[in-house]
C-alpha cells in the first residue's frame, strides 16, 4: 500500500477536537496561547452553534475513516460568508510540520475545493498573516491558484497586515 493510498479524508468529531488543537500547535502557525479561539469554534461547532462551519481532518495510516483510525496530519475548516452569493471562507487549514511539504495541505485544499463546487459554491476566500514567517503558507495558496485580493494593515496588531486570497470555484 502506498503512502497515498493509506489517507483518508473523513469529517471531524468532537473527540478530534483536542487533536486539532494540537495539530494547529504542531503545524507552526499558531503558538499553544493563540488556539483559544480555535478550541471555540470546536465547541460550538460541535454543540451545533455553527452548523455551517465544516471541519475535515486528514489521517495519514493505517485506518478505516474512523476517528483514531490513523495519524490525524491535517485539519481545515470551512464555512459560508454570511450576507454572500455562495461565497465561502478557509477559516482554518494546518499540516502537522513533519509532514508538510508531502501535497498533504494541497490534497486537503483540493477535497476542500470539489467540495465546495459540487455543492454550487462560486467563489473560496483564506485570510493570512503578512508576516514573514508566514511566506511559505501565502507561496501554498499561490501556486494553489489563489490572489491576493486584499491587504489589510496592522489587522492582527500593529505591524502585522491580513492577506485575503482568492479563488473562483
Amino acid at each position: 500500500m502506498t503512502a497515498k493510498e493509506s489517507r483518508t479524508l473523513r469529517p471531524a468529531t468532537r473527540e478530534d477536537s483536542k487533536a486539532i488543537l494540537n495539530l494547529a500547535v504542531a503545524s507552526g502557525l499558531f503558538q499553544e496561547d493563540e488556539t483559544a479561539v480555535l478550541a471555540e469554534m470546536l465547541a460550538d461547532a460541535f454543540a451545533g452553534h455553527l452548523e455551517d462551519h465544516h471541519w475535515i481532518v486528514l489521517e495519514d495510516g493505517p485506518g478505516k475513516g474512523e476517528p483514531g483510525g490513523g495519524a490525524m496530519v491535517a485539519a481545515a475548516c470551512v464555512a459560508p460568508e454570511m450576507m454572500s452569493d455562495r461565497t465561502w471562507n478557509l477559516y482554518f487549514i494546518a499540516v502537522a510540520a513533519p509532514h508538510q511539504g508531502r501535497g498533504l495541505g494541497a490534497a486537503l485544499l483540493t477535497h476542500v475545493e470539489e467540495t465546495l463546487r459540487k455543492g454550487g459554491a462560486r467563489l473560496l476566500l483564506i485570510e493570512t498573516s503578512g508576516l514573514d514567517s508566514f511566506a511559505a503558507t501565502r507561496r501554498f495558496y499561490r501556486t494553489r491558484g489563489y490572489e491576493e485580493e486584499a491587504r489589510i494593515r496592522d489587522f492582527y496588531r500593529a505591524g502585522e497586515d491580513k492577506i485575503v486570497f482568492r479563488k473562483l470555484l
